[in-house]
């Protein structure tokens, strides 16, 4: 008999393992505003201390006595405990703020030395929820759940301390009741947090849905797939509303659950108040003193219950933060080489993005420097894999990649990257102005260098086009360019670097022929005294060549100058033939 799936719109009292480890260890990593919440925590118990005052002299005066004396206190305690309050709000404030500024800030730093293979698994649009919404879980927790968690406990033990003081039997009464409160704190938290984490995960999935769909709505309309693509993001909508539902209900019972257990305990207390009062066990001072700390005591452990259901409601968010801190990060560490060259040389290399699937089987070749060496072969065959692996975007399962005979893991990793730039087929724009992109990661450049880039890449007419010239705003990934047009820039952009080490992938993609005859010459010069290597599927490229690596399902067949692999590949032989029969 076949298992049925969980179903994961099911709540659940079970509990991830180490989730309460994980949801710890967030906070000394957020680098919390210490002083700030010391502060708010004095104020805060100083503000309790004076309410349970407030409370004392007026269940005095409402047991007759009038002096002036404590009218005065009474007074005093009221406008002292506006004062606090109000001060209390502001400081938390503050501190919520600097939490949610610190969490963020720690989350996208973490983001931003992360592996690639992190987002091989990882929806990056996900990790924006992440980084966006679900950073607020540590904010929320410290100012809406942990801290007034302290403040309801120390509330309830001060207040049950005054009542003691009148009499322990009733004192008793209060105490009966704490674990049947705490069981269903207990029973509702779990729920809860099931709902919160499923919340959690729809509204992730909802953001990475409208931004996908945003930013591919052309090809939604032009295959007339607008009712489908809605269908898709209704099914999310809908998820979410029957959590939210489920949530209501969840609440109700919660509440209910709640203000039976207050009222049973209210009839107990009156019950046993008038009894005492009667045998005049108590006095009508001490009974009206104990009535208005029993509805403070019970007030308190009712938040307490709340704050700790609130603990569990947003603990799933936090465990999808934790998730993020906890990956492991890039190694950055390493000898500096701020003028790396040589020949590159990789030898025995085997990778795979999933270790069942390898891509790349027993790779060995080289890359000389100042040399121009095409990597040829056909899609999917595993030429963008090694120039990642290359780069240090992943790590090879096996083997070893050196430059002049030393290991490139034995360099600083920005020192190393900083070596390399790379023209990819679809070309990475900012939102922001064509200059910018065009001098991202150049540091400063001169107005003469940058226009003369501009020439070389064959930009510079279309970018004067423009009314605002350089200074036009990118739509986001440049969508208000051409492909061309974007690859053009990228070229610039790639002029512009002193990286020794140019790597190009399809650089002419999107160019019409004479462009790209013209980008060509332009490379030819560029790539004097550097390391040039050129992914193509073309062999137009071969022009520009002296050497040539060809590829085929992931294993080098042929590599060496230019002539003498032509001579020697077969599919090299093929694959120029079919370019001059086009």
């Amino acid at each position: 008999m076949k298992k049925e799936g969980k179903n994961p719109d099911r709540i659940s009292l079970k509990q991830k393992k180490g989730t309460w480890k994980r949801f710890i260890k967030l906070f000394p990593k957020c680098r919390l505003p210490w002083i700030f919440v010391i502060v708010y925590i004095v104020i805060d118990v100083v503000g309790i201390n004076i309410g349970i005052s407030e409370t004392d002299y007026t269940a005095q005066l409402f047991a007759g006595d009038t002096s002036a004396a404590l009218v005065t206190k009474l007074i005093a305690v009221l406008i002292i405990n506006i004062l606090s309050s109000n001060l209390v709000v502001f400081v938390g404030g503050v501190t919520s703020a600097r939490i949610n500024r610190n969490m963020r800030s720690v989350l996208l730093n973490k983001v931003m030395r992360l592996p690639m293979s992190f987002f091989k698994d990882e929806n990056p649009r996900e990790a924006i929820y992440r980084i966006v919404q679900n950073a607020m879980v540590i904010d929320s927790t410290l100012m809406f759940v942990i801290l007034p968690l302290f403040t309801a406990a120390y509330t309830a033990v001060s207040i049950f301390g005054r009542v003691f003081k009148h009499d322990w039997r009733l004192s008793v009464i209060l105490l009966a009741f704490i674990p049947l409160q705490i069981l269903v704190a207990f029973v509702f938290g779990r729920l809860n947090r099931s709902i919160g984490e499923r919340s959690s995960s729809l509204n992730a999935g909802l953001m990475q849905k409208l931004s996908e769909l945003i930013t591919n709505i052309p090809l939604a309309k032009a295959f007339a797939k607008e009712q489908k693509e809605t269908e898709k993001g209704e099914e999310i909508v809908s998820g979410l509303y029957k959590v939210s539902v489920k949530s209501s209900w969840l609440s109700q019972f919660k509440d209910l659950s709640q203000t039976a257990l207050d009222l049973l305990q209210s009839i107990v207390i009156v019950a046993v108040g008038i009894l005492l009062l009667r045998n005049e066990i108590i006095t009508k001072r001490a009974w009206i003193s104990f009535f208005m700390f029993s509805s403070l005591f019970s007030g308190a452990i009712s938040n307490f219950m709340i704050y700790w259901n609130n603990l569990k409601s947003i603990q799933g968010g936090a465990d999808r933060v934790a998730e993020i801190m906890d990956a492991p990060e890039e190694n950055f560490k390493g000898e500096p080489c701020e003028a790396l060259k040589g020949d590159i040389r990789l030898e025995h290399i085997s990778f795979g993005y999933e270790e069942e699937k390898p891509v790349l089987t027993d790779v060995s070749c080289e890359f000389k420097d100042n040399a121009v060496t095409a990597l040829l072969g056909v899609s999917g065959c595993g030429k963008t894999t090694l120039i990642n692996l290359l780069t240090r975007l992943y790590i090879p399962q096996e083997g070893s990649i050196t430059v002049s005979g030393e290991s490139v893991h034995n360099f600083a990793l920005n020192d190393y990257r900083s070596q390399f730039v790379m023209v990819s087929q679809n070309s990475m724009m900012f939102s922001g102005s064509i200059r910018e992109n065009v001098c991202y990661g150049n540091g400063d450049v001169s107005e003469e260098a940058f226009v003369e880039a501009l020439k070389r890449a064959g930009a510079y007419d279309f970018v004067m086009s423009f009314s605002d010239g350089a200074d036009t705003r990118l739509e986001e990934y440049g969508n208000n360019l051409s492909g061309g047009q974007r690859q053009r820039l990228a070229v610039a952009r790639a002029l512009l670097s002193d990286a020794h080490y140019l790597i190009l992938d399809e650089p002419a993609a999107s160019m019409d022929a004479i462009a790209a005859a013209e980008l060509m010459e332009v490379l030819r010069n560029v790539s004097k005294n550097r390391c040039m290597i050129i992914i193509a599927h073309t062999a137009s490229v071969l022009s520009l060549a002296d050497r040539a690596v060809i590829i085929e399902n992931g294993v080098v067949t042929a590599q060496g100058d230019t002539s003498e692999v032509e001579k020697t590949s077969g599919f090299l032989r093929e694959f120029a033939g079919r370019e001059a029969a086009q």
